[in-house]
């Protein structure tokens, strides 16, 4: 078995997102960039980078057919969770019959490989295995049927797998690729399913969660943000949301891991490095002012008891360290300390309120 690394952790991950409400903070700050989207063009092209368990993406697509009902969308997931990958399709059907013209595309490559999925037959000496699955019929109940169906669940459980190399990275064991759409519909997205078009880039890049909080600024932008920038068309955006922890996140972090910082750096320190290093990018962007928003731990409903874990201090410990992503040698070394983890389990209990935050910034490319 490869090494068990935190946020892999998926226990964790489906209590933070059952006790808080992180999915539709994000999703709500996301709905005017779809807005203002340019609402004269044919077709428009989003990439989720990082579609989780597909909620913020089902919303962007929500949030899209409220906006531009008329427009072809061409929908990009990058996942290479084969659980996350099933979690967002299912969530499909539905979009499927409120906007027909769409065409949902998953993929599995790294950020500075998504611009070449679609075109080539191999990346890095592996064959790319690609899926269409062409939806039959006009309602829900059957696009479930299908997309919870045998033949892409078999592609999935045969190509979709993760490898970890001696270092603990994470990569796919095949470059996949899956495309969906309505068959009643193949005739307006043809010429996207073909790639028969300018250029594969896009018009919005959605950046939710996508890096450790603790890496460096660096690490940052050199495997996640500069590829995502250099997907964008002219006048498109990269739309980067993270999280910052909070006071109260933090203070409670500290108290634990007195020599631990989860959260050394935020946007401004990203684009303070983005524009010294203006030199590394042949086209030009420009850097919204970062904003904060919040979220908060929510209590199950009789206030003592969740379902994944226990009592309301266990979960929400646990949700700390989950948005901390505190190595698990750190977390075993506490626990095992009696009289350091009462005090801190004394001080998650005294915190009445615990509001977790995040930044959103915007990058746009003008050239």
């Amino acid at each position: 078995m490869g090494k068990k690394r935190f946020f892999d952790d998926r226990l964790k991950y489906l209590s933070f997102i059952q006790n808080t409400g992180e999915k539709k903070a994000i999703s709500e700050r996301l709905y005017p960039y779809i807005s203002k989207l340019p609402k004269n063009k044919s077709f428009l092209r989003i990439l989720d980078a990082g579609t989780g368990d597909g909620t913020i993406n089902s919303n962007l697509i929500k949030g899209f057919h409220r906006y531009h009902p008329y427009s072809s969308l061409l929908m990009t997931g990058k996942e290479v969770s084969f659980e996350d990958l099933k979690n967002t399709i299912e969530k499909m059907p539905d979009r499927f019959v409120e906007h027909p013209n769409l065409l949902v595309t998953m993929t599995n490559v790294k950020f500075s490989e998504i611009h070449n999925v679609e075109n080539l037959k191999r990346i890095n000496s592996k064959k790319i295995k690609s899926f269409e699955l062409v939806l039959k019929s006009n309602n829900s109940f059957d696009f479930n049927k299908q997309i919870t169906g045998a033949s892409i669940g078999n592609f999935i459980k045969r190509n979709w797998g993760i490898e970890i190399n001696k270092l603990g990275k994470t990569s796919y064991a095949n470059p996949c690729i899956i495309k969906i759409y309505r068959e009643d519909h193949k005739k307006y997205l043809m010429p996207f399913i073909n790639l028969k078009y300018d250029n594969n880039k896009y018009d919005l890049v959605v950046a939710s969660q996508a890096y450790r909080a603790a890496s460096s600024v660096k690490m940052k932008v050199n495997n996640v943000i500069k590829p995502l920038m250099n997907l964008l068309n002219k006048d498109g955006s990269l739309i980067i949301t993270h999280s910052i922890g909070g006071k109260s996140i933090q203070k409670i972090l500290k108290s634990a891991f007195s020599d631990f910082e989860a959260f050394p750096n935020n946007a401004n320190d990203i684009i303070n490095y983005l524009k010294e290093n203006a030199l590394d990018y042949k086209s030009k962007f420009i850097f919204a002012k970062p904003v904060i928003y919040d979220f908060n731990f929510r209590k199950s409903p009789d206030h003592k008891v969740t379902e994944l874990f226990g009592n309301a201090t266990d979960s929400k410990w646990a949700n700390i360290l989950y948005v901390g992503q505190v190595p698990e040698k750190h977390i075993l070394k506490i626990e095992k300390n009696k009289k350091l983890f009462d005090d801190v389990k004394k001080l998650i209990h005294q915190t009445k309120e615990i509001y977790f935050e995040n930044e959103i910034f915007k990058i746009k490319k003008i050239n």
